[in-house]
């Protein structure tokens, strides 16, 4: 082999081998700077290199991270929602298809029934039959007759609604069914028995087909309730499982002269009605299959049961739709509804969640399926913002959901909370408002007797009287506080009417407030801040007579001196009417007639129902003599209003007002609107977090949009804990937010979240379970100049946006609207040890004396490099010498 030949394999060897040894120590050198999982964020055991990346005290995330390298989670893989920032809604909305391995079906399934015989062209639709839990659903019809004498006065062609139970696949027996409750309704002051279960109508009507007859003279026949339970058959005509304040049943629906209708009818599961069990297991057994209901309707027409035209008590039909010729006219509907009670396994580690009712109707749909997939079952208790944030403080922190971040100045060293963006949805007044319209309504209008009014518009002012009980109904009679020039009612305000002239002809309903939650929350706060951004609603809050309505504030909440913005809706007048000491009754508050309800949620529910909740029927004859519960207002004569979220109102089928926003305009709680807030609240960097302004300036956008924020402190929680919040707020991000009526989906009511909040979200998932259990750094006694970080790092919030820092302040006098323009939100701090202020670390493991072994193999790495490249052209130069 020649000289040559072996010089040139010869350097070929040398450079090859620089070349690798270079490519080899960037890996070992990368491999030994990054800590499991190479993530931004995080800290873990025995980490001791002093960290000087600036973070973000709220997310834990890095200032300055550029949002298209973030994380996407712990499968790296993209969201299976809308592209981020598009609009979703209305007929155009854009839903996040279900994954694979999700829930399964987005969509409720409608089922229509038709009838036969004399109602062969009745059909009825009822659009969602499954996966049911205690909500209102909307039934409609067409193809039946017009209700006589009149819609408010039900004689002949309506139709009767009930719930029943039964295994039997072809339907339920009559003695299955909730229905019988209601006699004491007016309208049937002829038809006295087609509320009830009653079968014997006296001697000149009877049905020639009906079983259950009279043995002995003047006895009453009824129909039996059989209930789920097993219970003996119930023979008197009245159950102890259900009555007038319980049931679901609808004795009257209208029909429209062009042969339509409408219903908003509550489904109930086997905790609303214990005697149908529905979604109740059938059995002890383990995985026994839950029991399906049924929803019965029995059309009535213009015959009785005796085959004529009912010419006595008004030419009313007299019979009950439970007796046999009527039952056999029935159309019949099977319900399934979602299992009640525990969906999980038994055994699984309990894992507590609580905070805000924005988040209540999400958690009941996700827990079921949260168990199956993210290690736990997650109980969650409703609590106020200031109990979560309470929470945060204490040795076993959860996950809690909130609308506002926990102080810094109040957050334990050596603990700091973690934040996230984990439901978009919003406050809404929600309204069961039924058109009840005086003789001198136009004929258009009268046509619509007893169907629901769908729409309704409210300025910031309207809803400041119906919050501080500033209409004269709005309390007893006698109070001196509500003056005698403020109008009796909403629906009888002159300001109300000229914006909402479609209520103009209403007569006798009465909404003179809104059905209120107790207690305290930062939704609460959202509210009373829209209010005082708007110039009229804070003049009225501050006792002013308004120059062309002539109406104030009720003078108790000026007595007292009430402070805005405050964090519960107070009920400052509790004046109580006195009576007549002969008479032996007890003083009637304001907090009788007009009381609290537990829960937004209940508020929602009530005004559903048509309970108003209060009382104000005064009973001489009970033993002791007290003031009882008024009954549910009929179907067709509703009109209460309630505070409620998007999503409660949307399950209890409720309408939503629109509400004025920052720019004028009256927007309604839709997908839409809300999504358009959220973005315009949102910063760019998915590093920041900004809680949305009530009222914020933007066209289209809805002024009582909420973001809720799911919050934890990483180092108190064990490792397992850990792990298990950040797999639920993995599936918040992803499949959580899939729409549909499936467990595990996202109700409506709330907006799948923008991609910039899942990111955040995703983010924050990380963290958690990287630092679960890791104690934080400890704090050096004095900063340093370096620990401050740039001003250019400060978190910015967008134009309009509130900064948070810290809970805002409670019961403090009014504030002033955000000033338009950038504003700093939480600031960022060095991780860098300092006093006080929360600090986090990034590495996962101790480097210690392995940074000098790393930096040799670099320079060794370069200097080989070196050698490979530039000895082969040395040698070169040696041998071309002389």
């Amino acid at each position: 082999m020649s000289r040559r030949t072996v010089n040139s394999g010869a350097r070929r060897a040398l450079r090859t081998a620089g070349i690798l040894t270079l490519l080899l120590a960037t890996a070992a050198g990368a491999a030994l700077s990054a800590g499991p999982g190479d993530t931004p964020v995080g800290v873990a055991a025995g980490t001791s290199a002093r960290p000087e990346i600036p973070v973000d005290p709220v997310t834990g995330a890095p200032v300055g991270i550029d949002p298209k390298k973030a994380p996407t989670g712990a499968a790296g893989k993209a969201s299976t929602g809308a592209k981020s920032g598009a609009p979703v809604g209305g007929s155009a909305a854009v839903r996040p298809a279900a994954s694979a391995a999700g829930p399964g079906d987005t969509d409720p399934k409608p089922v229509t029934v038709k009838g036969t015989g004399e109602f062969a062209d009745l059909a009825v639709t009822v659009p969602q039959t499954d996966h049911l839990v205690n909500q209102v659903v909307e039934i409609t019809w067409k193809g039946g007759k017009q209700t006589t004498p009149s819609p408010r006065s039900f004689g002949r062609n309506f139709l009767q609604f009930m719930q029943c139970w039964g295994d039997d696949p072809t339907g339920p027996d009559r003695e299955q069914c909730q229905y019988g409750a209601t006699k004491g309704d007016s309208r049937i002051s002829a038809g006295d028995f087609v509320s009830q279960r009653q079968l014997n109508f006296g001697p000149a009507l009877i049905d020639p087909v009906e079983p259950i007859k009279q043995t002995k003279p003047n006895e009453n026949v009824f129909v039996p309730f059989r209930s789920a339970t097993g219970a003996a058959p119930e023979t008197g005509g009245t159950s102890s499982f259900y009555n007038a304040q319980t049931t679901n049943e609808v004795p009257f629906a209208p029909t429209r002269a062009d042969g339509s209708g409408q219903l908003f009818f509550e489904m109930q599961s086997g905790m609303e009605a214990p005697g149908l069990g529905c979604g109740q297991p059938v059995s002890k057994v383990a995985d026994a299959p839950v029991r399906q209901c049924w929803l019965v309707i029995v059309p009535r027409g213009e015959l009785d049961v005796d085959g004529k035209v009912p010419t006595s008590g008004g030419g009313k039909l007299q019979s009950t739709p439970l007796s046999s010729t009527n039952w056999a006219k029935r159309l019949v509907v099977p319900l399934g509804f979602e299992r009640v009670g525990l969906a999980c396994p038994i055994g699984s580690a309990e894992r507590p969640t609580d905070g805000n009712e924005l988040m209540s109707e999400a958690m009941q749909r996700w827990q079921p399926v949260l168990c199956q997939q993210a290690g736990g079952i997650f109980n969650f208790s409703r609590a106020s913002d200031d109990t979560a944030r309470e929470r945060l403080q204490s040795d076993n922190p959860g996950l809690d959901f909130l609308g506002y971040p926990l102080a810094v100045e109040e957050q334990t060293p050596g603990r700091t909370p973690v934040y996230a963006p984990i439901a978009l949805s919003g406050l809404t007044i929600a309204f069961d408002i039924e058109n009840q319209s005086s003789i001198r309504a136009p004929e258009d209008v009268r046509k619509q007797e007893g169907q629901r009014m769908p729409d309704m518009s409210l300025t910031p002012r309207l809803v400041a009287k119906l919050v501080t009980q500033s209409y004269q109904y709005a309390v007893n009679p006698g109070d001196e506080d509500v003056a005698t020039t403020n109008p009796l009612d909403l629906l009888s305000d002159p300001e109300f009417l000229e914006l909402n002239p479609q209520f103009k002809y209403f007569f006798g309903a009465r909404v003179p407030d809104l059905m209120l939650p107790l207690g305290s929350s930062d939704a609460a706060q959202q509210l009373w801040k829209w209010l005082l951004n708007d110039p009229e609603a804070k003049a009225f809050l501050s006792g002013e007579v308004h120059p062309k309505w002539k109406d104030r504030v009720n003078q108790a909440f000026i007595r007292l001196e009430t402070s805005y913005p405050r964090s519960n809706y107070p009920k400052q007048d509790d004046y109580c009417q006195k009576f007549d000491k002969s008479e032996n009754r007890p003083d009637w508050c304001n907090s009788e007639s007009h009381p609290y309800l537990a829960s937004m949620g209940d508020a929602a529910r009530f005004a559903a129902r048509g309970d108003t909740t209060g009382k104000s029927v005064w009973s001489a004859d009970s033993i002791p003599p007290s003031m009882k519960k008024d009954p549910p207002q009929p179907q067709g004569l509703r009109s209460l209003m309630a505070l409620a979220t998007t999503a409660q109102a949307a399950r209890y089928g409720l309408s939503t007002a629109k509400l004025r926003n920052g720019v004028g305009e009256f927007v309604a709680p839709t997908d839409t609107s809300l999504l358009i807030t959220a973005n315009a609240a949102t910063p760019a960097d998915p590093a920041r977090i900004a809680v949305i302004p009530p009222g914020l300036p933007v066209a289209g956008g809805y002024p009582l949009t909420i973001t809720t924020f799911a919050a934890t402190v990483p180092s108190a929680l064990d490792a397992a804990s850990g792990k298990a919040y950040a797999g639920l707020l993995r599936y918040a991000a992803d499949t959580g937010q899939v729409h549909g009526v499936a467990l595990g989906q996202l109700p409506d009511g709330y907006v799948s979240l923008p991609e910039k909040m899942r990111v955040q979200l995703r983010r924050v998932a990380d963290l958690v379970q990287q630092n679960a259990g890791v104690p934080e750094p400890a704090l050096s006694p004095t900063p340093t100049p370096r620990d401050v970080p740039p001003a250019t790092e400060a978190a910015v919030a967008p134009p309009g946006a509130e900064a948070v820092p810290h809970q805002p302040p409670v019961d403090t006098a009014p504030t002033a609207p955000p000033a338009p323009g950038p504003t700093a939100a939480h600031t960022p701090v060095v991780l860098t040890p300092k006093p006080v202020a929360p600090v986090a670390k990034t590495a996962e493991s101790d480097l210690g004396s392995a940074r000098y072994l790393l930096l040799g193999v670099l320079i060794a790495g370069l200097l080989a490099g070196a050698a490979g490249l530039f000895l082969p052209r040395l040698l070169r130069n040696r041998r071309s010498r002389p």
